[in-house]
């Protein structure tokens, strides 16, 4: 299928949709505009069957009929109705392996599922700024890709993954909010440090950069907790939600157990310190998780004695629990 008769097709849908038969509508007039961004794209690999049953095509339908993104080249003259706040945020690493707009690309992502409704929800409009792609409009269809920044120290599933920032990337997002200030947007970045240090000086004066909190555990659940103070608190008491640092709460001494050990009352770091002095290492971090909920064992130890019989080793010495 080429270019001209994807047109027509989405003309004869779009017109069918709008019922307007043959009369010229602004939609319409901007449906060559819109097609431009798709020259670089397989159309039999874009309209797949896989595709159109994850609503790609109801997603391009959108773009075309709401179009608020950014277009630098093709549509740089685009000023908005209204002074707009939005909203950035950095992509994820866990991502959909086939062609789709940048909202189902980080769907997979628990995190960015929240934040997303926290955007859709106190802002005007979102955008992501993406590692491979520099910022885009989060209707905007892209491609699957494997580059990620962040700590080197970070082991992903995906070994083949490219790190770190290209510099053309990282010149073209300030080019980018540059031109989103210059459209008198007021703009609130919620990213890592890793998205947000390469940005200018400049950028930084006159942005508002929302501090993410420590641990991703975190980070969930304060933009979970966001979405419903929006009912009755301002966007601004929100993002000093979001950025707030949460004095940790006096752990109580509790009962802990494991498969391998003898059962031992007390708290994480006393845990830690007894088998520390017989040679045994355990990583501290991880009891947190069991403490607040998150998850119900960390490296065996458990404070739920009845899922003792459930537990079984890995051939690399992880434990798990029994499905």
């Amino acid at each position: 299928m080429t270019i001209q008769e994807f047109k027509v097709h989405i003309e004869e849908e779009l017109r069918h949709k709008l019922k307007c038969d043959n009369e010229p509508t602004p939609i319409l007039d901007r449906l060559e505009l819109h097609l431009k961004d798709f020259d670089d794209y397989d159309l039999t690999d874009l309209l797949n069957p896989k595709n159109m049953k994850h609503d790609l095509y109801a997603s391009f339908l959108f773009q075309i009929c709401f179009p608020s993104r950014i277009k630098m080249e093709i549509d740089a003259e685009y000023t908005p109705i209204k002074k707009k706040r939005i909203a950035i945020v950095s992509c994820k690493s866990t991502k959909q392996d086939y062609t789709c707009s940048a909202d189902e690309m980080y769907s997979p992502s628990p995190l960015y599922e929240y934040q997303r409704k926290f955007f859709i929800k106190g802002y005007d409009d979102y955008y992501i700024m993406s590692s491979n792609y520099g910022l885009i409009h989060h209707e905007q269809i892209i491609k699957p890709y494997n580059r990620m920044v962040g700590e080197s120290s970070v082991v992903t599933k995906n070994q083949n993954q490219i790190r770190g920032w290209d510099p053309e990337i990282i010149s073209l997002v300030g080019e980018q909010i540059n031109h989103l200030i210059e459209k008198d947007y007021k703009i609130d970045i919620h990213t890592s440090q890793a998205y947000y240090e390469p940005l200018s000086q400049e950028i930084k004066n006159k942005v508002n950069y929302i501090k993410q909190p420590q641990g991703p555990n975190t980070i969930k659940s304060r933009y979970k907790q966001v979405i419903d103070m929006l009912d009755t608190k301002s966007l601004k008491e929100c993002l000093e939600f979001i950025s707030h640092k949460s004095k940790k709460p006096k752990e109580e001494k509790t009962w802990w157990y494991h498969p391998n050990y003898e059962p031992f009352y007390g708290t994480c770091n006393m845990l830690f310190g007894y088998y520390k002095k017989k040679g045994i290492r355990i990583s501290v971090g991880g009891f947190s998780y069991v403490l607040d909920g998150t998850r119900k064992h960390h490296q065996g130890w458990t404070r739920d004695k009845s899922l003792l019989t459930q537990f079984y080793q890995t051939d690399s010495g992880r434990w798990k629990l029994k499905k």
